[in-house]
């Protein structure tokens, strides 16, 4: 996978006369479900993921973050997604994947991996009512693209490490519970860009002196457009609602 320096990314890292932090240290935890409907196109030919009959997933999600009371480091969050679909459509035009091409006609079955681990590191800006963070993100992809009609099998391994521009702006409240926030990962080279944001609705209570549950609802939207990543051509969308369980401690 291409080497990407992203010098938005690196600026925001290093605004360190404007960082803003925890007064006690923070844990945030959560696990989600994200409904994603599959749109775009695949192969070196840009076949409709219609075609190829994929269909909408329900992917889950989990994170973890750290926020901490030491303003020159940088908080850190950790989030998983899944995202692994298997489908199997009759091509109306061929289909070709990392050369091997299957013609109009062939039932093929493709398996899409574009499950990923994000490493966020960002700093709190602002930390009130509203609150802003900027950072990094490092997303690590460990996927595949495989395709099949039952004779001969292509595989492309999606596997390496994207630096992205991070931001998040947030929006309690106050005395209420309730939130609202929108988050954006970003980067682009050459003709290749990866964009992954969301806008979300969270209400938070206190059950313990120590302890904040919460659910978050929201929308995802990820769109990956690569020329040639890996031998991979894509210029695919997902997008759909999701919903969460929070906690913090």
């Amino acid at each position: 996978m291409k080497t990407l320096t992203l010098a938005a990314a690196g600026a925001a890292l290093a605004l360190s006369t404007h960082v803003q932090a925890d007064t006690v240290l923070g844990v945030y935890a959560g696990v989600g479900l994200w409904q994603a409907d599959f749109s775009g196109d695949l192969g070196e030919n840009r076949v409709d993921t219609d075609e190829l009959g994929i269909k909408d997933e329900d992917n889950n999600f989990y994170f973890v973050a750290l926020e901490h009371p030491i303003p020159l480091l940088p908080n850190i969050k950790l989030q998983h997604t899944d995202i692994n679909t298997k489908d199997t459509g009759t091509l109306t035009k061929s289909y070709t994947v990392n050369g091997t091409t299957y013609t109009a006609g062939t039932t093929v079955t493709t398996d899409l991996d574009l499950s990923h681990t994000d490493a966020v590191l960002y700093y709190e800006i602002l930390d009130n009512w509203v609150n802003l963070d900027l950072g990094l993100t490092l997303r690590h992809f460990d996927g595949q693209v495989k395709a099949t009609d039952g004779t001969s099998i292509e595989k492309i391994t999606l596997e390496g490490t994207l630096p992205m521009a991070y931001g998040k702006a947030q929006f309690d409240l106050p005395f209420t519970g309730w939130s609202i926030a929108a988050d954006a990962h970003f980067t682009r080279w050459e003709d290749d860009k990866l964009i992954d944001y969301s806008a979300k609705i969270m209400y938070n209570t206190d059950i313990l002196p120590l302890l904040d549950l919460g659910i978050e609802l929201g929308y995802r939207e990820m769109q990956l457009e690569v020329e040639d990543l890996d031998d991979l051509r894509t210029d695919v969308t997902l997008d759909g609602p999701y919903i969460a369980a929070t906690l913090h401690f």
